[in-house]
């Protein structure tokens, strides 16, 4: 097999691999509004679960101190857990029990092929006006390619993904309007938040307080598992 075909083959199956099996990069959507301009410089930020059940929880420590690196980063004062601060950032997350889903593709068949066929046409000269004599050749040189296709169907489960970030005045009420508020929502095959949160905060930091209104995809690195 030529080489250029074996690349081809190869180039084939990684796409239907990464179409078809969930392994492509983590791809979040995110909304961010705020008005964090109108916070004082010296206000003070603590991060907190929007369920208390989940504040002593080993595993929500451990995303909200990756909050409040990021926080910081982008210049927020944000005090240690339990220590008292002028604006509360409450952190939620989540995953659904996931729903099957069917694909139906088309598979590339692989075999020899060969040249194009040249045609020769040869002109009875002793014969005025008798029918031409038409030679078709058919190509030699053997070569290997997709010959046809089959289709194939698979099933996998999608899960549903989300992160919400939202900051409020201390002594906010119901009718307080936040002053930071960020929705991330994500679909794949992974089922399991504590594999994805890395790469959710990873997208958060990359739009975190850069711009109110922005609504996007953000890929991250890594595989949705």
């Amino acid at each position: 097999m030529r080489p250029h075909n074996l690349l081809l083959l190869a180039a084939t199956s990684l796409t239907l691999s990464a179409c078809l099996g969930g392994s492509g990069p983590v791809q979040s959507n995110i909304s961010q509004f705020h008005s964090l301009e109108s916070v004082p410089a010296t206000a003070t930020f603590s991060v907190v679960s929007w369920r208390p059940e989940l504040d002593r929880s080993l595993e929500f420590r451990s995303y909200a101190r990756r909050l409040t690196t990021i926080m910081r980063e982008a210049g927020l004062r944000v005090v240690a857990p339990g220590q008292p601060a002028d604006y509360i950032a409450y952190l939620d997350y989540g995953i659904d029990d996931g729903r099957p889903v069917t694909y139906t593709y088309n598979v590339p068949q692989w075999g020899m092929t060969y040249n194009a066929q040249t045609t020769s046409t040869v002109v009875d000269e002793t014969r005025p006006g008798q029918q031409v004599i038409n030679s078709t050749v058919r190509g030699t040189d053997p070569t290997y390619g997709i010959t046809g296709y089959t289709q194939e169907v698979r099933n996998r489960t999608v899960y549903s993904r989300f992160v919400h970030v939202d900051i409020l005045p201390k002594n906010a009420t119901a009718k307080t309007s936040p002053v930071y508020e960020l929705r991330l929502k994500s679909s794949g095959s992974c089922g399991s938040i504590p594999s994805l949160m890395p790469r959710f905060m990873q997208a958060i930091e990359k739009r975190f307080d850069r711009k109110s209104g922005y609504s996007g995809k953000v890929k991250t690195g890594g595989v949705d598992c």
